[in-house]
C-alpha cells in the first residue's frame, strides 16, 4: 500500500529558520529577545535562560547561540550598546538602520534602501569594500519625548 505524501506549505521564515538548524539555546535566546522589546546583551540573557531551562547557562552558550543567529541573519548586533535585537527581514540582504532611544533604550530597524545606495556609492567612489552595514542613529521615541515634554 502507497502512502500519498502531501506536500506542506512553509512560510520562507520558517524554511529559512530550518536550514539554519536552529538548537534550543538558539531557540531560548530567539523568544527571550523577541518578548524583550528592546536590545539585550548576553549578560541580559543570562539570568532569563534558567527561567527557560530549569537550570544555570554559562555564558558561552548564551553568546555560541547569538553568533550562530548573527551568522544566520536572525539577530542584529546594536554595536554602540553591545546588545542584540531579532531581525525583522531576516530573509531580505539589506543593511540595517537603528534609531535607539536614549532613554528607555528601545531600537527600531528600519532598513531604508536609499540611504544603503548613498553609502555604498560613497563608498564605491573611495574604493572602499563594504562587508556590512549598520548605522545607528541616537535619540528620543515618541514615547520618551512626550514624557519629557509633559514634564
Amino acid at each position: 500500500m502507497k502512502q500519498r505524501r502531501t506536500a506542506m506549505k512553509i512560510s520562507p521564515q520558517a524554511h529559512h529558520e530550518a536550514s539554519c538548524h536552529l538548537g534550543a539555546n538558539e531557540e531560548d535566546v530567539r523568544g527571550i529577545l523577541a518578548k524583550a522589546g528592546k536590545p539585550l546583551s548576553a549578560y541580559d540573557i543570562i539570568p532569563l535562560m534558567p527561567k527557560k531551562r530549569g537550570h544555570a547557562v554559562a555564558p558561552v552558550t548564551v553568546y555560541r547561540a547569538l553568533n550562530h543567529l548573527a551568522a544566520h541573519g536572525l539577530v542584529t548586533r546594536i554595536e554602540s550598546r553591545n546588545a542584540y535585537v531579532l531581525c525583522r527581514h531576516p530573509l531580505e540582504n539589506h543593511d540595517c538602520l537603528f534609531f535607539i532611544c536614549r532613554d528607555c533604550g528601545g531600537a527600531t530597524e528600519a532598513p531604508d534602501p536609499a540611504v544603503s545606495k548613498i553609502l555604498r556609492k560613497e563608498a564605491d567612489a573611495l574604493g572602499f569594500g563594504i562587508n556590512r552595514q549598520i548605522l545607528e542613529i541616537t535619540g528620543l521615541c515618541k514615547n520618551c519625548a512626550k514624557k519629557k515634554s509633559a514634564a
